[in-house]
Order: C-alpha cells, then structure tokens, then sequence
C-alpha cells in the first residue's frame, strides 16, 4: 500500500515501474570504454559519404600498430572505470595479479600501444624499461631498497647473480627487466 509521504531512506526492493518524476541528477557515472560494446547501437550513424574527402585521414580506423620504439614513454592515460584517475605505461604492469588484465583492457587501444610498447609486450626483442623499479626483498633499516633492472646483473659473482635472477620469477619484474632477465 502507498503511502501519501515519501520516506526518507530507500527501499530495499528496487521497484519493477520507472519512477514518474525524473530526477535532476543521474544516479550513476557514465562509464568510459576503449574498447567496442558487444551489442550494437539503437542509432546508427549516417551512411559513408559517396566522395572521397579533401583531407585523408592518419590512418585507418583498424590499422596495424607498428612499434618503432621498443620504450614506454611517459604518456598518460585515463582509467576505465575512473577517467579522472590517470596512470602511465608501467601501471599497466606495477601489479602482478593485474597484469593479463590490463594488457587486455588498454593494450588494444593503439595509441597506449604504441606508447607503452615495452609495457604492452609488443617488443620483438626483450628491452627493459629505463624508469622501471622494484623492491628488494630485505630491508635495511626498515627502510626499502629500490633498484633498477641493471642491479639484477651488476654482480658476476655466480652465488651473487643466482639470487638476483631470483627477481625474474616475479611477472612485473620480467616484464620491466624483459632484457635482463631473458
């Protein structure tokens, strides 16, 4: 039974009719998407235009990314789900778990691929990034040591190098080191 006064929390069940005032706001952000949906449009667009245009276009809506620079430059990307939050290419691999995930979520976009190519794996030939970092497992003095991919193979001692390689067994870091550790 409806009431004549509106509560002031939600109800617990959704109900199954649309509400008969829209509100001011909407109720969620939009999402933003780099990548096609997989069901079509309610409203196409409009047919190709007969004639040819003036000026050609850079490059075909589904061309080939050809990496000419196996390097992530420092460009900037924003997030999927938060398009105020924005990252550079070594997100795309700083977390181990995230990493296939990623890859196939901003990868396929061709101008994060062309920029974050080491990031991307689109490298031919194994290259480590120059701004990539990691960790070491021990700590001195509470405090963490950050090295960079050449520190891995810095010591040719061979007890030395074993245990530095050990950092390859971890993905990030074979991706970042993808050279060193090859």
């Amino acid at each position: 039974v409806p009431s004549d006064v509106p509560s002031q929390l939600p109800s617990g069940i959704p109900s199954s009719k649309p509400s008969q005032v829209p509100s001011d706001q909407p109720s969620n952000k939009p999402t933003v998407s780099i990548k096609p949906s997989a069901s079509p449009s309610k409203k196409p667009s409009d047919p190709p235009n007969p004639s040819p245009s003036k000026k050609p276009s850079s490059a075909p809506s589904d061309a080939v990314v050809v990496v000419t620079s196996c390097v992530n430059t420092s460009y900037t990307f924003p997030l999927i789900n938060d398009p105020t939050v924005v990252n550079g290419c070594l997100w795309i691999i700083n977390n181990n778990k995230n990493i296939a995930t990623r890859r196939a979520n901003y990868c396929s976009d061709t101008v994060i691929k062309e920029n974050c190519a080491q990031a991307c794996g689109e490298c031919s030939t194994p290259t480590d990034s120059p701004a990539f970092k990691f960790k070491l497992k021990n700590l001195k003095n509470d405090v963490a040591v950050i090295q960079k991919c050449a520190w891995i193979t810095a010591n040719s001692k061979p007890e030395k190098l074993a245990n530095r390689m050990e950092y390859c067994l971890k993905p990030k870091i074979i991706v970042g080191c993808a050279a060193t550790c090859a």
